[in-house]
């Protein structure tokens, strides 16, 4: 007899399981005002270039740590060892810079804005997260970290504006002071639902 499952609220239901799973990432996420300025620069890309999806503002973030399909019940698991992250960790200087994209200049997969600061301490914190969340049976992704804020997805067509990407959205220090575990509810917008936040300690 062959396994089925239903979707439903960002729930994947398997009828192999009775428990519901959903797909997780842990991030920084960005104040409000951050959040503005690189909304307010995509509305002059969205005159130039074509994206098949833009982020909704309130969905820009730094992604730490991609979780994947993830246990209802193991989630209280991930907070508690986000919460001994946290507990050592001070807050981290962050600033906007630059842009770029991710794939065939042709055809680009992600359209980026760019992350200056305190990246060697980003890039720390991020060692302290994947190695938090080892123990639960999450691995980390192979390739090499790369902090950023997808802005658009999929380009759908004509040319890239080069002189728009390097200019980027106008440059905004801001303080990363708390990590988030959000949940994905597809085909919703904003697509992304805080579980849980933990602020920094240390």
């Amino acid at each position: 007899m062959k396994s089925t499952s239903k979707m439903k609220e960002g729930y994947i239901m398997n009828a192999a399981e009775t428990e519901p799973v959903m797909r997780l990432f842990i991030a920084i996420p960005l104040p409000e005002v951050v959040s503005e300025n690189i909304n307010n620069w995509t509305q002059e890309l969205k005159k130039h270039m074509s994206f098949r999806k833009w982020v909704h503002p309130q969905d820009y973030h730094i992604t730490v740590q991609f979780l994947g399909d993830v246990q209802a019940g193991s989630v209280e698991s991930v907070l508690s060892s986000l919460q001994t992250v946290a507990a050592e960790q001070q807050p981290i200087e962050l600033s906007l810079q630059g842009a770029g994209i991710f794939g065939l200049s042709s055809a680009p997969r992600i359209l980026w804005a760019g992350i200056a600061g305190e990246r060697e301490k980003l890039d720390k914190l991020q060692q302290r997260v994947i190695t938090g969340m080892a123990p639960l049976g999450f691995r980390a992704e192979d390739r090499p970290y790369n902090p950023h804020i997808t802005v658009a997805r999929k380009f759908t067509g004509g040319s890239i504006r080069t002189d728009l990407l390097s200019t980027g959205p106008e440059p905004r220090i801001f303080t990363a002071d708390r990590l988030v575990l959000f949940r994905t509810n597809m085909h919703s917008s904003p697509m992304y639902e805080v579980l849980g936040e933990i602020k920094f300690e240390g």
